[in-house]
Protein backbone atom coordinates (compact mmCIF):
# COMPACT_ATOMS: atom_id res chain seq x y z
CA UNK A 1 0.00 0.00 0.00
CA UNK A 2 0.92 3.26 -0.65
CA UNK A 3 1.89 5.93 2.77
CA UNK A 4 -0.66 7.89 1.95
CA UNK A 5 -3.22 5.03 2.88
CA UNK A 6 -1.44 3.03 5.68
CA UNK A 7 -3.16 5.34 8.29
CA UNK A 8 -6.57 4.54 6.84
CA UNK A 9 -6.15 0.96 6.27
CA UNK A 10 -4.56 -0.07 9.38
CA UNK A 11 -7.65 0.89 11.59
CA UNK A 12 -9.09 -2.32 10.30
CA UNK A 13 -7.46 -6.20 10.88
CA UNK A 14 -6.61 -7.17 7.14
CA UNK A 15 -5.79 -11.14 6.58
CA UNK A 16 -5.53 -13.32 3.55
CA UNK A 17 -8.83 -14.15 2.06
CA UNK A 18 -9.91 -17.82 1.35
CA UNK A 19 -6.72 -19.66 -0.74
CA UNK A 20 -4.38 -16.18 0.08
CA UNK A 21 -5.20 -14.41 -2.83
CA UNK A 22 -5.98 -10.86 -1.53
CA UNK A 23 -5.67 -8.96 1.58
CA UNK A 24 -9.51 -8.74 2.71
CA UNK A 25 -10.99 -7.85 6.17
CA UNK A 26 -14.10 -8.88 7.55
CA UNK A 27 -17.36 -6.44 8.57
CA UNK A 28 -19.50 -8.96 9.61
CA UNK A 29 -21.01 -9.26 13.39
CA UNK A 30 -19.80 -11.11 15.91
CA UNK A 31 -22.65 -13.47 15.49
CA UNK A 32 -21.72 -13.40 12.02
CA UNK A 33 -25.09 -12.75 11.10
CA UNK A 34 -24.50 -9.84 8.45
CA UNK A 35 -21.54 -7.46 6.57
CA UNK A 36 -19.42 -8.88 4.08
CA UNK A 37 -15.56 -9.82 3.16
CA UNK A 38 -13.93 -6.06 1.79
CA UNK A 39 -11.03 -6.68 -0.37
CA UNK A 40 -8.08 -3.87 0.05
CA UNK A 41 -7.68 -3.36 -3.35
CA UNK A 42 -11.64 -2.25 -4.05
CA UNK A 43 -11.18 0.20 -0.44
CA UNK A 44 -8.21 1.59 -2.04
CA UNK A 45 -9.28 2.20 -5.11
CA UNK A 46 -12.82 3.33 -3.78
CA UNK A 47 -10.61 5.75 -1.55
CA UNK A 48 -8.86 7.22 -4.65
CA UNK A 49 -12.02 7.73 -6.95
CA UNK A 50 -11.37 4.86 -8.71
CA UNK A 51 -15.23 2.60 -8.86
CA UNK A 52 -15.86 -0.83 -10.37
CA UNK A 53 -13.71 -4.16 -11.19
CA UNK A 54 -10.01 -3.21 -9.95
CA UNK A 55 -7.15 -5.14 -11.88
CA UNK A 56 -3.34 -5.53 -10.47
CA UNK A 57 -1.03 -4.28 -13.15
CA UNK A 58 1.85 -6.41 -11.81
CA UNK A 59 -0.42 -9.66 -10.91
CA UNK A 60 0.50 -8.98 -7.54
CA UNK A 61 -3.11 -9.53 -5.46
CA UNK A 62 -0.54 -7.91 -2.77
CA UNK A 63 0.62 -4.91 -4.25
CA UNK A 64 -2.63 -2.49 -3.42
CA UNK A 65 -0.26 0.99 -4.16
CA UNK A 66 -2.59 2.97 -6.21
CA UNK A 67 -0.37 2.82 -9.22
CA UNK A 68 -0.40 -0.68 -9.43
CA UNK A 69 -4.16 -0.62 -9.57
CA UNK A 70 -6.82 0.22 -12.42
CA UNK A 71 -10.38 -0.02 -13.79
CA UNK A 72 -10.65 -3.36 -15.67
CA UNK A 73 -14.08 -5.28 -17.13
CA UNK A 74 -14.14 -9.01 -16.14
CA UNK A 75 -12.31 -10.01 -20.00
CA UNK A 76 -9.45 -7.51 -19.18
CA UNK A 77 -8.87 -8.70 -15.78
CA UNK A 78 -9.08 -12.34 -17.38
CA UNK A 79 -6.38 -11.27 -19.77
CA UNK A 80 -3.89 -10.23 -17.22
CA UNK A 81 -4.05 -13.72 -15.64
CA UNK A 82 -1.05 -15.72 -16.05
CA UNK A 83 -1.78 -19.62 -17.16
CA UNK A 84 -4.28 -21.81 -14.63
CA UNK A 85 -2.33 -24.54 -12.24
CA UNK A 86 -4.07 -27.25 -14.42
CA UNK A 87 -2.41 -26.23 -17.85
CA UNK A 88 -0.69 -28.86 -19.57
CA UNK A 89 1.31 -27.28 -21.73
CA UNK A 90 3.10 -24.68 -19.51
CA UNK A 91 1.49 -21.66 -21.78
CA UNK A 92 -1.40 -19.31 -21.52
CA UNK A 93 -3.86 -20.08 -24.32
CA UNK A 94 -2.19 -23.27 -25.49
CA UNK A 95 -3.93 -26.51 -25.85
CA UNK A 96 -3.57 -30.04 -26.96
CA UNK A 97 -6.06 -30.82 -29.64
CA UNK A 98 -6.07 -34.64 -29.53
CA UNK A 99 -8.20 -35.66 -32.12
CA UNK A 100 -6.16 -32.99 -34.90
CA UNK A 101 -2.59 -34.37 -33.01
CA UNK A 102 -1.99 -30.44 -33.23
CA UNK A 103 -1.02 -27.59 -30.52
CA UNK A 104 -4.25 -25.11 -30.51
CA UNK A 105 -4.11 -21.26 -29.57
CA UNK A 106 -6.94 -19.71 -28.73
CA UNK A 107 -7.98 -16.44 -27.10
CA UNK A 108 -11.67 -15.29 -25.91
CA UNK A 109 -12.92 -12.29 -25.32
CA UNK A 110 -15.86 -11.13 -23.77
CA UNK A 111 -16.99 -14.50 -23.80
CA UNK A 112 -16.84 -15.00 -27.56
CA UNK A 113 -13.72 -17.02 -29.76
CA UNK A 114 -11.75 -14.24 -30.99
CA UNK A 115 -8.25 -15.94 -32.33
CA UNK A 116 -7.70 -20.14 -32.83
CA UNK A 117 -5.33 -21.58 -34.80
CA UNK A 118 -3.21 -25.22 -34.98
CA UNK A 119 0.29 -25.57 -35.25
CA UNK A 120 2.31 -28.92 -35.69
CA UNK A 121 2.69 -31.46 -33.16
CA UNK A 122 5.84 -30.74 -32.35
CA UNK A 123 7.78 -28.84 -29.15
CA UNK A 124 8.02 -25.96 -32.02
CA UNK A 125 4.50 -26.33 -32.59
CA UNK A 126 3.98 -25.39 -29.35
CA UNK A 127 6.19 -22.70 -29.34
CA UNK A 128 4.71 -21.47 -32.45
CA UNK A 129 1.53 -21.61 -30.61
CA UNK A 130 1.97 -19.56 -27.46
CA UNK A 131 3.67 -17.19 -29.81
CA UNK A 132 0.51 -16.26 -31.82
CA UNK A 133 -1.46 -16.39 -28.59
CA UNK A 134 0.78 -13.46 -27.29
CA UNK A 135 0.53 -11.77 -30.77
CA UNK A 136 -3.43 -12.04 -30.33
CA UNK A 137 -3.77 -11.41 -27.02
CA UNK A 138 -1.37 -7.98 -27.50
CA UNK A 139 -4.32 -7.27 -30.29
CA UNK A 140 -7.34 -7.88 -28.57
CA UNK A 141 -6.33 -6.51 -25.16
CA UNK A 142 -3.59 -4.24 -25.50
CA UNK A 143 -2.16 -3.44 -22.05
CA UNK A 144 -4.08 -5.89 -20.19
CA UNK A 145 -2.28 -8.70 -22.64
CA UNK A 146 -0.61 -11.27 -20.70
CA UNK A 147 2.54 -12.33 -22.47
CA UNK A 148 3.92 -16.07 -22.53
CA UNK A 149 7.41 -16.22 -21.08
CA UNK A 150 9.51 -17.71 -24.33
Amino acid sequence: MDDCDYDYLMQWCWHAGKGGEYAVRDTRSLDRSRGTILQMQDVVAKRHGLVGKVDHKNRNKFDNRFRNLRKATCSQNGANRTKQVNNTSGFKGVTWDKSRKKWKAQLKKNGRMVFQERYPGTKAGKIQAAKAYNKAAVEHFGEFAYQNPL
